[in-house]
Parts: C-alpha cells; structure tokens; sequence
C-alpha cells in the first residue's frame, strides 16, 4: 500500500536534513489516504458512507449493527459488518497511530484523528459484547454550515443570529457555547469564526482539528496528551502569541483557570465550548472545574470565583439536541435554546439576563 511504500522510501525516511515541508505534508497526506483505504477495505459495506459528503457519522456497534446519520436524520443499516472487519480496522488504525491495542487496559481504547474524520474504537474487554467504533467525519470547507445555512436549517432564528454576531464579532464579548455531545457547538464556534474580520488574529487549541477559521493570519495547536501536551500548556503558550481572538476547542478542567485568565487578558471575543445540559448548568460546571484547575496550594472563595467568571465570560450560549420519529425514522434537531448575557455576580451568584 502507498503508507508502506512512503514510511520505507529514501523520500520518507531519508537524512532529516533532507525531510522538506513538501515530503512531510505529502507524508501526511499518505497516512490518511492510508488509513481511508484500509477502513474502505476492511468495512467494505460501508464504503458508501464514506463517500457519501451528507453522512457526517458512522456507528458500528458491537454485532457489526450499523446507524449512520446523514442530512440530520439517523438511518439503522442493519447488521452489515462482520466482528473480525471490525478487528482489522481497528488494528490497522492502532498500527498508523503508534498505540498497541490490546484487551484489558487503556490501550482497549482506541482513537485516531485525521483532517478529514476521527475514529474511536474499542477492542475486547471495553463491551462484553464485542468490538465497536465510531466514525465522525469532518465536513469539507465547501459544505460546511454558514450561519445563514443554520438559519435555514432552524438551529437558530434570524434574531439570534442577528444578536450572536453583534455581541461576539463586533462587540467582542467572551462566549461559551455549551450542549451536549453532538449538539452542534463546533458546527455553532465554525460558523460564528467565519464572521470574524480577515485582519484579526486568531490561536485555535483543540484535543482533535474540528475548528476551521477564514482568516489569514491563525495558528492551530493541538494537544498530545501521550507526550504530556495537555490544553493547559497550550492557553499558556498562545497568551504569548499576541492572539486577538483566543479559540479553545473544549474546557475539561485542568485549563479552566488558565482559560479564563485568558479571557480576562485582553483577548476579547474569544470562545470555549463546554458539555452542559443548560445555560445555568454551564456557568456552574464552568466554576467546577475552575476550582479543580486553580494552582496547587492556592484557594478562592466562592464569591471571587464567580466574580472571576463573571468578568471574564460575558455570553453563554446553549445548543440543544432533540431526537424525533417522523414516518419511522429518527430526525435530529440541533437548536440554540437560549442566550445568556452575563451582567455580573453578587452574594457568589451570576447575574444574567436570558435573551431568549
């Protein structure tokens, strides 16, 4: 296969004096068209899928049971994949990403990320009832949603837009975007990044390339927790970096406190997404974990951590996802439910009005 032929050729592996930028970018392209042609190999039945530019993800559950959504909606494929497929598949993806996989410990759990889809897989040991993974592909810059196209779609009104452009572009209030896994928060981050002016400058941190910027001048970093490359790192080092805007893919805790030192430093109009089940669970989950992440040794109150939180994050916005049946099939609603704007904190409590 072209992997192969790479990683062994003089061109691949050669003096590194002599790795050019072309050989390591043409390098990397290899390694991905590697890694789709063994999925399109060993799941054959879901090539289709693959190809198809409206699926945006591929479920293999244990059995080889296959959903797929596409356009919105969730299809069941039925059982179309055999378990030893599965193996391949995963294995293969070990092998390209230097991880063992083996049953029993964490190296069960397998993740790969590419510029065009992630996977996450599991081997034996992580289900009783056997291999799975999950596919999410990343949608190509042509087809990726406007907010006139969420508009459209109704996972947000004219108003809404209307309003999350002039208080996050123009006025450059700090935002959380927060929702539940699959909600749309980076779809929502994306299409509001594109309506960032072409002269400003934007750092991007993320665990997995998802955010994509329309600006010239940007600088994408990514997170490597196998060599100790954590998000907290990355806010730190991008502060240096004369950032105007400041993009962190999702705030898990250990970069919270240094997120919104961020926030507060002069970076206006930056973004975080965060998992929440509403816009006041966010502001209580995003003080969760700004007191897990606070320095060892340190401690705040209450009251000066929500002040702090208060200051620093001015909007949160909250993504909603809802599943219906409509002529038996499962139809998937991605919708912004509110607008919080926050005015302040008094008594260890967020002051803020819903816009919607």
């Amino acid at each position: 296969m072209r992997f192969w032929h790479c990683i062994q050729s003089k061109a691949c592996i050669g003096d590194p004096h002599n790795f050019s930028i072309h050989q390591a970018s043409q390098h990397a392209m290899d390694n991905q068209q590697y890694i789709y042609d063994e999925l399109a190999h060993d799941l054959g039945p879901i090539r289709p899928f693959l190809d198809d530019p409206d699926v945006t993800e591929i479920m293999i559950n244990p059995g080889g049971l296959v959903f797929v959504e596409a356009a919105g909606r969730m299809h069941a494929k039925g059982a179309i994949i055999t378990q030893d497929a599965v193996k391949m598949a995963i294995r293969a993806i070990a092998d390209l990403t230097k991880r063992e996989s083996k049953s029993g410990d964490k190296s069960a759990l397998v993740n790969g990320s590419f510029s065009d889809f992630r996977v996450a897989a599991a081997v034996e040991g992580v289900s009783p009832d056997g291999y799975f993974m999950s596919i999410r592909k990343h949608q190509d810059k042509s087809k990726r949603p406007t907010l006139e196209d969420l508009m459209r779609r109704g996972a947000l009104t004219a108003r809404q837009a209307d309003k999350l452009i002039e208080l996050i572009v123009h006025e450059r209030k700090n935002c959380i975007i927060a929702g539940a896994t699959g909600s749309g928060k980076t779809t929502l981050t994306n299409a509001l990044l594109s309506k960032v002016p072409s002269y400003e400058r934007i750092v991007l941190i993320e665990d997995v390339r998802e955010l994509h910027v329309t600006v010239d001048n940007f600088v994408t970093m990514v997170t490597n927790p196998d060599t100790g490359l954590y998000a907290q790192d990355l806010v730190k080092h991008a502060m240096r970096m004369r950032p105007d805007r400041l993009v962190l893919g999702e705030t898990r805790g250990g970069d919270t406190f240094d997120l919104i030192r961020a926030f507060s430093s002069g970076h206006p109009g930056s973004i975080s997404t965060l998992h929440a089940n509403s816009g006041r669970d966010a502001l209580e989950s995003l003080g969760m974990l700004y007191q897990q992440s606070i320095p060892a040794g340190a401690s705040i109150s209450t009251d000066s951590m929500v002040r702090n939180i208060a200051g620093a994050v001015h909007v949160v916005i909250f993504a909603g996802r809802n599943l219906r049946e409509v002529d038996g099939e499962v139809v998937i609603q991605r919708r912004v439910e509110e607008i919080l704007l926050v005015k302040g904190a008094k008594d260890g409590q967020y002051l803020y009005e819903n816009l919607e």
